[in-house]
């Protein structure tokens, strides 16, 4: 087990303990392993179950039944949004089945990070740091939503690459009309042929 994942292991397998309903859900998972790849940092992410215990590795075998790819934030999400699991940031590969079954779980699993912190490093310093990481989420969250909007708004009014809706409603009305005069053009050149021959 590599080190570095040692802590959130077993602040996992704690929380799992205390949460009867997840470890049964669990069951159905025993020898089954995921691979998360998080591909901005170009790094994998082997879990295993195990008894109804999870494993983490940072030395996947390349056996997994299921293969999770996406960015580090969109994985992130997934603890507070297990939907997102299907969205068009993930990418699935393997026994799709395996993915609902995940799914559910992470829907039930409830997992208090304070408290799972505070096991570590005291309630003293829990609550400062749990704190820490959801502002850093939200700044994240909000930060990447702040920069689709004013790349959107840059491409459309400053650098004019794409068009506003205005714009857009106006080339497809003059498509419309660029159809209906070619259209009566071609009944005025087959009347032309007809009447000269």
């Amino acid at each position: 087990m590599s080190g570095l994942l040692t802590p959130f292991e077993r602040a996992l397998n704690a929380a799992l303990a205390h949460d009867l309903e997840s470890r049964s859900k669990m069951v159905q998972f025993d020898q089954r392993s995921i691979a998360i790849e998080i591909s901005d940092f170009d790094k994998v992410i082997q879990i295993s179950f195990l008894q109804e215990k999870l494993a983490l590795s940072l030395d996947p075998d390349g056996d997994a039944d299921l293969i999770i790819t996406g960015k580090a934030l969109t994985l992130a999400k997934l603890g507070s949004d297990p939907d997102s699991l299907f969205s068009a940031d993930i990418d699935i590969h393997g026994d799709v089945q395996f993915a609902k079954q995940l799914r559910d779980l992470l829907e039930g699993f409830d997992f208090d990070w304070e408290a799972q912190l505070a096991r570590y490093t005291g309630d003293t310093l829990a609550y400062p740091i749990a704190h820490g990481l959801r502002q850093f989420s939200r700044w994240a969250k909000d930060s990447h939503q702040s920069l689709q909007l004013n790349v959107s708004d840059y491409l459309k009014e400053e650098s004019l690459i794409l068009p506003d809706q205005s714009q857009v409603n106006n080339f497809l009305s003059a498509v419309d009309t660029l159809r209906a005069d070619t259209d009566r053009l071609e009944v005025r050149i087959a009347r032309l042929k007809k009447a000269s021959s």
